[in-house]
């Protein structure tokens, strides 16, 4: 989860927002979203969706190729 975490204060970042707006404008708590988006933080589906089209962002899977000599990833 930590892989998201970084994700979303990356891109708050770079559409030079703050947690306090967007927590705002996304209607979650402050003290609720700094939580969840600190290093061992866990945000919900429900808030990383919000968060991402508040943004303008979507989420976009892709799968990954397998590795040479069947390692696992992980």
């Amino acid at each position: 989860m930590n892989n998201i975490v970084r994700v979303l204060r990356e891109a708050i970042k770079k559409e030079k927002t703050t947690i306090y707006r967007v927590a705002k404008a996304v209607d979650v708590d402050f003290s609720s979203l700094y939580k969840a988006l600190k290093n061992g933080g866990n945000p919900g589906a429900k808030t990383i969706d919000k968060i991402l089209y508040h943004l303008g962002y979507e989420i976009k899977l892709i799968k990954k190729s397998k590795k040479k000599g069947g390692e696992k990833d992980g």
